[in-house]
């Protein structure tokens, strides 16, 4: 039998080593792998538990949101403003530990329904676009808007004076196509050929999109809406007046409004083509949920049909939207 020398033992021992440094490498590898996966695992489970205890939190709170609207329509054509229940934030509140809940209220009714910019039929509401346009200055915004907005919802495709339709969008990368009927969210104003985030922006808390024909409700119309209908310039800068006037009540009411307007015709024109009420049935509950160190946001869409005599009814979720 063949002896090693010393130089053939050294080298017999270190690939030994070597051998041994690349098995310690690869049990390391696998260990961490492992010890990752049950990690992540573990933080997926425990972020669907949230999740679904979220939901639950949130559920709650459309309920208590429910009963609020419920309450302040008992009576029928109660106004609805925003000394009321209903628009008194909810929260943050620890339910249980480590689970907070926040909520808040806004009655949609009290901003500018842009399916209103087209009637019954389909065709442009012209008065109802000019209120718009005036909305669009009172808030810092070019009134040019007005009128893409009304071509995008209208049912037909000739291009309105300012208006835009398939020729501007299809241009567009990628390209599509205006609705040409009624939206399901304000949003869509961002489609507008170079409308933009920072428009947006501005215009955002004053708009909704709503049935066509839905009525706007003077009592929570913010001033910048209100001037807009009456055309004149009386609360866009005065926010704090219109709310000392609102203390507790509904301002202004059916009869305090119509005496705004100098002209019985012009008070006449606007009725037939934007109805305005003192009652609101649709609002929007938004939710914050927070489970641990994970926050939950939900956006309800909320609508109260009304019971026989124009009282009680009971209040349904239309919709929600979900985010993390």
């Amino acid at each position: 039998m063949r002896q090693l020398t010393p130089l053939g033992r050294a080298r017999q021992g270190g690939i030994a080593l070597l051998t041994a440094v690349v098995l310690v490498a690869l049990a390391t590898v696998v260990a961490t792998a492992i010890a990752f996966d049950t990690t992540l695992a573990a933080r997926r489970g425990g972020g669907a538990a949230a999740y679904d205890e979220a939901q639950q939190l949130t559920v709650a709170a459309e309920a208590i949101a429910a009963a609020a609207i419920s309450r302040n329509r008992q009576q029928a054509n109660a106004a609805i403003h925003g000394g009321q229940d209903w628009a008194q934030p909810f929260g943050p509140l620890e339910v249980m530990p480590g689970h907070v809940l926040a909520a808040g209220m806004i009655d949609l009714q009290g901003r500018f329904n842009l399916n209103n910019l087209t009637k019954a039929d389909g065709k442009i509401n012209t008065e109802a676009v000019e209120v718009f346009r005036r909305l669009l200055e009172n808030v810092g915004l070019e009134s040019d808007w007005a009128m893409p907005m009304a071509d995008w919802i209208d049912e037909d495709l000739q291009v309105e004076p300012g208006g835009a339709e398939d020729g501007v969008y299809t241009s567009e990368t990628p390209g599509y196509r205006p609705p040409n009927r009624v939206i399901t969210n304000p949003t869509e104003m961002l489609a507008l050929h170079d409308f933009g985030l920072e428009r947006w922006s501005k215009i955002a808390p004053y708009v909704t999109a709503l049935p066509r024909g839905t009525a706007i409700n003077l009592c929570t119309a913010p001033g910048e809406l209100l001037d807009a209908l009456t055309h004149q310039h009386q609360w866009t800068g005065s926010p704090d007046a219109l709310q000392r006037n609102r203390a507790g009540k509904c301002f202004p009411d059916q009869a305090s409004f119509d005496g705004m307007f100098a002209d019985p015709a012009a008070r006449q024109k606007l009725a037939q083509a934007l109805p305005v009420s003192e009652i609101s049935d649709w609002f929007q509950l938004r939710t914050l949920a927070t489970i641990g160190t994970s926050d939950f946001a939900l956006y309800s869409l909320l609508h109260h049909q009304t019971g026989p005599g124009g009282g009680g009814g009971r209040v349904r979720v239309l919709g929600r939207t979900f985010t993390e």
